[in-house]
């Protein structure tokens, strides 16, 4: 009975574990978010597509990132995150990126400081802040995916 127990108890730690975050917790993290063209507003049909993994303190309100990308029509013109919009809609450039590699494939970490003036944390944690990469060929952007952490 105490074997049962505890395997029981395991199962239900496993469980736990694997449900979606609690957007209470202090630190919220997510892996490998796609960018794709399909995400773009219209949609792009590109082989261009990227990941990125982001890490959100809500004690700082700092938003940690890495954002990797390949097989870009050409060289980047631009990579910004924009907000607040969900999927489907554009908004303003909220932040601009510098330094970054300008190359079709690459990667670039960085912070984003969600202030609750510009950028309220209600609308950063709902999914209204997305990352995109721009290029001549796609002026108004390449790829796209949204900042969320469910």
């Amino acid at each position: 009975m105490r074997m049962l127990n505890l395997l029981m108890g395991l199962a239900l730690v496993i469980s736990l574990g694997s449900c979606n975050q609690d957007l209470n917790t202090t630190i919220l993290g997510k892996k490998d978010v796609p960018l794709e063209g399909s995400q773009e507003v219209p949609a792009k049909a590109v082989a261009a597509n990227g990941t990125m993994d982001l890490a959100y303190n809500r004690t700082t309100r700092t938003l940690t990132y890495t954002v990797r990308w390949n097989s870009l029509t050409g060289p980047i013109t631009g990579m910004h995150i924009h907000g607040s919009a969900g999927p489907g809609f554009n908004a303003g450039i909220v932040q601009n990126f510098t330094g970054y590699s300008t190359a079709q494939a690459g990667s670039y970490s960085g912070t984003f400081l969600v202030d609750g003036l510009v950028v309220k944390e209600d609308d950063f944690l709902r999914g209204g802040y997305y990352l995109n990469i721009h290029t001549a060929l796609n002026p108004g952007g390449e790829i796209r995916g949204q900042i969320k952490f469910d």
